[in-house]
């Protein structure tokens, strides 16, 4: 037997056997769902380079690393907490895939608004997870979405009422712990803005120490009409992790949804955002990932004009040192019947190393005629005579190429608003770029 086939033996069977332990088990309508997600995974196993979507990304080395489900949480250090949460929020914090309620800060919410985890709103608020789960999701490949949808444990569970407007951003922490070694976690995040509210959802994911460990998270999000969503993610995970993401959003009518992500961590990265787009919709897709050693990040976007008038807007930018590799893969649909779209797609990598390498994928999908679309790609490494610039006004030679690679990388984190996000990035991307002179001043 191969080691493919043993690895999809030894998931299929992992999801068999816990099937009955994890959250849910005595509603049959979530079994069931549980079930056919794990049928149809235990057929298909993970994807392989041979499928289109996955050309640039082989996830062989999961099947060297047969990780189990983590029986309870480990412990996470208070100041290791307190760098983790952002001031200023409401959190919802989970540590190895399991909701901590001690840890987590819910109050002053306003009313209208459901903030919680999955395995709590079970009880609650039943029907509405119901109609929520799996209601969102289009993409071809499911091979890791039915893998969570057959084992996800918790998970957040968002719900702004209309017209309701959450002043402070809600973030979700998810933290691995030191006890994460070899284990499994699958998260499902269930989001909701009814139509006219307004929120800001924040997704970060830690690690205490360097563990090997599997982090596959969902998120379903559903715009209503006139609601306006913002959504960021910034993933930190261990160097030796793996970390497979996807956020897929629904925009109904005059919907906006601004989706901001940052990538730091996890030896090999992926990170679906899809969005689908309803009537005059207003969609922002926004991405930095900065590779160092032999990271692999991947970043697979795709946005499905389904109606007319709609617009989207989306801008990815990829530092990348040493022997790292970063993908893009943008997808942009045009439907028949969707006129007077104006779709535009942006992919800029900079390559601070001969060995690193960017791979860049952009497609145009158009069936209608009265569209505007575009998209650039570009590919390179720093300006010689930007650098001969910066010398000549008294700057030595790596301090001229830190404040140019660093100046590159600034645009995306301008577009923070929220001003301890902003900094927590800042601190990211100093963390794995900490050459001498550097000031977050510059930033």
């Amino acid at each position: 037997m191969s080691a493919s086939e043993l690895s999809k033996t030894h998931y299929a069977e992992l999801i068999t056997a816990s099937n009955e332990h994890l959250i849910g088990g005595e509603l049959p309508w979530l079994t069931s769902v549980r079930e056919k997600a794990g049928e149809a995974f235990a057929g298909e196993g993970f994807p392989t380079p041979r499928e289109e979507e996955w050309c640039y990304t082989n996830v062989s080395a999961l099947e060297k690393n047969q990780f189990s489900l983590a029986t309870q949480a480990g412990t996470v250090d208070a100041d290791f907490l307190k760098q983790v949460l952002l001031d200023d929020c409401h959190h919802l914090v989970f540590v190895d895939g399991f909701y901590q309620a001690e840890l987590s800060s819910l109050a002053d919410l306003p009313e209208g608004v459901i903030v919680s985890a999955l395995s709590e709103g079970l009880t609650a608020h039943e029907e509405l997870i119901k109609s929520l789960l799996d209601s969102v999701i289009e993409a071809p490949d499911r091979g890791f979405i039915n893998f969570n949808t057959a084992l996800f444990n918790d998970g957040a569970l968002i719900a702004i009422d209309e017209n309701i407007s959450v002043d402070k951003p809600i973030q979700l922490a998810f933290i691995s712990s030191s006890a994460a070694a070899l284990s499994l976690s699958n998260a499902r995040n269930l989001i909701v803005a009814k139509a006219g509210s307004k929120a800001s959802i924040i997704e970060t994911f830690d690690a205490c120490e360097s563990n090997c460990y599997l982090s596959n998270v969902v998120s379903e999000v559903v715009v209503e009409p006139n609601a306006n969503l913002q959504h960021s993610r910034v993933q930190e995970e261990s160097s030796a992790a793996y970390h497979i993401a996807g956020v897929y959003t629904r925009l109904e009518r005059n919907a906006i949804f601004a989706q901001y992500n940052y990538t730091f961590g996890a030896s090999l990265s992926r990170a679906e955002i899809h969005a689908s787009l309803g009537e005059a919709a207003d969609c922002r897709l926004d991405g930095l990932y900065v590779g160092q050693d032999r990271q692999h990040m991947d970043n697979h976007t795709r946005v499905n004009h389904a109606q007319p008038h709609a617009i989207s807007n989306e801008s990815y930018k990829g530092v990348l040192a040493d022997r790292s590799r970063g993908v893009f893969q943008g997808r942009i649909i045009v439907a028949e019947d969707a006129q007077k779209t104006d779709a535009k797609m942006s992919n800029r990598n900079l390559l601070l190393s001969d060995r690193a390498e960017a791979d860049s994928k952009p497609q145009l999908e158009i069936y209608a005629d009265d569209v505007k679309c575009a998209h650039g790609v570009t590919v390179g490494q720093l300006d010689e005579k930007a650098i001969f610039y910066l010398r000549s006004r008294g700057a030595d030679e790596q301090t001229a190429k830190n404040m140019l690679t660093f100046a590159f990388a600034n645009e995306m984190v301008e577009h923070i608003s929220f001003k301890p996000l902003q900094m927590r990035v800042l601190d990211a991307l100093l963390l794995r770029f900490p050459q001498a002179g550097m000031k977050k001043e510059w930033l």
